[in-house]
């Protein structure tokens, strides 16, 4: 990652910028070099909230911009990239609010109703892995956990 994009201020639909660590090659031939530049969208976006509600995200990577000029599509690799991701809630757990101690249930409550979850951040330098191809055969590729 190029950019830091945090759920706190992210919107669905910005656009952020990564770029390659290797080269990808054919045989001896570099078909994209080292520190490509590539383009992904922030596809959902929402911040934390009350009630402890953690702060959502998802981040698809697009597009490279070859040498000359030119856009290779790509994909997110899901096995082994997280750029899904939730914030920690902060609530207190449920099961606190059943404990019957008079005022202590309406004390729990009031305290995830007032408490805002976590944003998440997924800062620059964060690593994942893409395939450098939007064709779908790709899925092929994609081992299902």
């Amino acid at each position: 990652m190029l950019d830091t994009v945090d759920s706190a201020s992210a919107q669905a639909g910005d656009f952020f910028r990564f770029e390659t660590v290797g080269a990808i090659t054919t045989g001896a031939r570099i078909v994209v070099p080292a520190r490509t530049i590539g383009w992904g969208i922030v596809a959902i976006a929402s911040p934390a909230g009350r009630a402890g509600r953690p702060g959502t995200m998802v981040l698809e990577p697009r597009y490279l911009i070859l040498p000359d000029g030119s856009k290779a599509g790509v994909v997110l690799d899901h096995n082994t990239a997280g750029l899904d991701k939730t914030g920690l809630s902060n609530s207190l757990p449920g099961y606190l609010g059943a404990i019957p101690v008079p005022g202590v249930g309406m004390a729990i409550g009031a305290f995830n109703y007032f408490h805002h979850g976590k944003d998440i951040s997924v800062p620059k330098g964060t690593m994942f892995a893409i395939f450098p191809t939007d064709d779908p055969q790709s899925q092929r590729c994609q081992q299902s956990e």
